[in-house]
């Protein structure tokens, strides 16, 4: 009953552990890669703020819409006093138009001054002293108005330009993000499929050595193998136990590098596979060198200098005249004079007109630093370019080499088995040493090696071809 609950126990035990590994391959692994990103993630929340600075520069566009209001209170009133006096008094001509009642002289017809000068009026008028009272015990006012900027000098088409060519950028950001995800993922695939290759390629060395060791032992028995032969055998043996136990410290560092790329927990049990038709390369050669455009970095570039030149016409605008109209709605109550208050609503409209006239020459400043920095991100265009051209130079010759030297270690790794398999039946016939048939299967162990390793640098090498001719995220 035991022995039965043990049996049941393992297999429970053996199923948990095969569902819970996961399996993958390079464009899984992808795809986790690019929906964990931090570094896509930023890329995409700038795109976000790019697309609300162009919904803040259409916005420029349209009127705004303000209300308003205000409350004061003083409990003790203004109190002024007017003082009071004689008034000059005025009576129509023949035309009907008020002239000054003065008193004229009846032998020279000129007007009568007094001893101050002035001229002396045939009637006064009496003003009283007034007092005058305001109350502020209470004064709202309340309002809606609307504001329209007629023209700012082109400042708001500057504007929104300025934040469209923003999101152009910022896609561009994500475009390149992408490609630099991808290019790490490669890497961490390709680099896990290698060291579990050459873990694989280990134990078979190792396997080759313990078969040496157990022939040369049952040699032993029959006199026709020495304990020295047994000894140089057990140190390869060694040398191949310790070569597997690296490859698979290798192969779990590899592994939890992978599950760091695609967002997976560091301990997960994964398995990466390749395609069953899996092709030596995907891509065909192509003399691109001056295919530049489509790099996201040189069409970046190309935004920046579009940027610059939006923001000189920012500048050039701040040297214009400004015009806006506004009108509205105000309320206005609680204010009382002499006891005696009013309430008003009333209309207004209003035209203003700004005309820069001296500020020093910051605008103009500004405007000639706005052309230099155009001028900058075009020398720095340039510059780009031939850098960019040299990287896809670069990339094609790198991608010619690792393909030349997987087909050399393909034939040396040929050779090595065709040696190997030699080796091993002359030393069975006795033609042949220990010593040539260990180095033989050591010479075999490092061609399976360079083998791998020929192939895993195509691999990463097409990658980052593809992303020097910006066509990295176009392919499957």
């Amino acid at each position: 009953m035991k022995i039965l609950l043990y049996t049941w126990f393992l297999l429970i035990l053996s199923n948990f552990t095969v569902a819970s590994q996961v399996k993958l391959d390079r464009d899984k692994c992808r795809e986790m890669a690019l929906e964990y990103s931090r570094q896509l993630q930023l890329s995409q929340n700038q795109k976000e703020q790019a697309l609300l600075d162009r919904k803040i520069a259409k916005a420029g566009y349209l009127p705004k819409f303000s209300a308003s209001g205000t409350y004061l209170y003083k409990p003790d009133a203004l109190e002024y006093s007017l003082e009071g006096g004689y008034l000059p008094t005025y009576i129509p001509d023949d035309q009907g138009i008020m002239q000054p009642n003065l008193m004229q002289n009846p032998v020279t017809g000129q007007p009568v001054t007094g001893p101050d000068g002035n001229p002396v009026f045939n009637m006064y008028a009496n003003m009283p002293d007034m007092n005058i009272n305001v109350g502020l015990e209470g004064v709202t006012m309340a309002g809606v108005e609307v504001q329209q900027l007629v023209y700012m000098g082109g400042k708001i088409r500057a504007a929104n330009k300025l934040a469209k060519t923003g999101v152009d950028i910022a896609s561009l950001q994500i475009e390149q993000s992408v490609a630099e995800v991808l290019v790490k993922t490669d890497k961490a695939f390709y680099q896990l499929v290698a060291v579990q290759s050459k873990k694989t390629a280990a134990k078979e060395y190792k396997t080759l050595l313990d078969s040496l060791v157990s022939n040369i032992k049952a040699g032993m028995e029959e006199g026709i193998a020495t304990r020295n032969d047994l000894l140089k055998a057990q140190v390869k043996r060694n040398d191949a136990i310790l070569m597997v136990q690296k490859a698979q410290s290798a192969e779990k560092l590899a592994a939890m590098n992978l599950c760091r790329i695609i967002g997976l927990p560091l301990q997960s049990d994964i398995s990466v596979t390749l395609p069953q038709k899996d092709s030596l390369l995907s891509v065909e050669l192509t003399d691109s060198v001056n295919n530049i455009n489509r790099r996201p970095e040189y069409q970046m570039l190309s935004k920046v200098i579009d940027i610059k030149e939006y923001e000189a016409k920012m500048a050039r605008a701040e040297m214009l005249p400004e015009v806006g109209v506004s009108a509205g709605y105000h309320y206005f109550d609680g204010l009382e004079l002499n006891g005696k208050g009013n309430d008003e609503m009333s209309f207004i409209a209003l035209a203003s007109v700004k005309i820069p006239v001296f500020k020093w020459f910051e605008e103009r400043n500004k405007l000639t630093k706005a052309k230099l920095e155009a001028r900058a991100a075009e020398l720095n265009l340039e510059e780009t370019e031939k850098l960019l051209q040299l990287e896809i130079a670069q990339a094609k010759f790198n991608l010619e080499d690792a393909v030349k030297r997987y087909e050399l270690t393909l034939t040396a790794l040929e050779q090595a088995e065709e040696n190997l398999e030699t080796s091993r039946q002359q030393y069975e016939e006795g033609l042949e040493t220990l010593v040539n048939l260990l180095e033989a299967q050591a010479q075999w162990q490092e061609a399976q090696s360079e083998h791998i390793d020929a192939r895993t640098s195509v691999k990463l090498a097409e990658t980052k071809y593809l992303k020097a001719i910006g066509e990295l995220n176009k392919t499957d």
